[in-house]
C-alpha cells in the first residue's frame, strides 16, 4: 500500500480501525513530517519577506550635515568638561532649534539647569544609547 492510499485510508474514521500497527504508525510519521514540512517552508518564506522589507525601510546610519554639525560641539563639550556656560546655552538652542516643529525665530531658553536623578548608572547607560541610536 502506498503513501496516498494510506493517508486516503487515514481520512475515513472507520477505516483507521482496519489499518495494522505499521500501518497506523507510517500514517502518523507522514502526517508529522508533512505538517513539519509546510510549517518550515511557512517560516522560511517569512524570515525572507521580514528580511526585504527591513532592507526597503532601514534608515540610513549617516547623519545628514546639519546634524553631524549640531552632534559634534556636544560631543566637544563633554570631552572638554568645563566648557563655558555661554557654551552650554548656544549647544542646546541650537539643539533644539534643529527640532522641525519649533520655529527657531521664537526660540528663547531663559535658564538651565541640572535635574539630579537617582537612576544606576546602567539604566543612565542604557537611556543615552537609545537616545544615541535615534540621531
Amino acid at each position: 500500500m502506498g503513501i496516498s492510499e494510506l493517508l486516503t485510508q487515514l481520512a475515513d474514521p472507520d477505516a483507521i480501525k482496519t489499518l495494522s500497527i505499521a500501518q497506523k504508525m507510517t500514517a502518523s510519521l507522514v502526517v508529522t513530517m508533512l505538517g513539519m514540512g509546510i510549517t518550515f517552508i511557512a517560516l522560511i518564506v517569512l524570515q525572507i519577506i521580514i528580511s526585504l522589507l527591513a532592507r526597503f525601510t532601514a534608515r540610513s546610519t549617516q547623519l545628514p550635515a546639519h546634524k553631524a554639525a549640531a552632534a559634534a560641539p556636544a560631543s566637544r563639550q563633554e570631552a572638554a568638561g568645563a566648557e563655558s556656560e555661554d557654551e552650554l546655552v548656544a549647544v542646546i538652542t541650537a539643539a533644539i532649534a534643529m527640532y522641525p516643529l519649533q520655529p527657531s525665530k521664537t526660540l528663547v531658553i531663559r535658564n538651565i539647569r541640572k535635574i539630579e536623578t537617582n537612576m544606576p548608572a546602567w539604566n543612565r547607560t542604557g537611556v543615552l544609547d537609545q537616545m544615541n541610536s535615534r540621531i
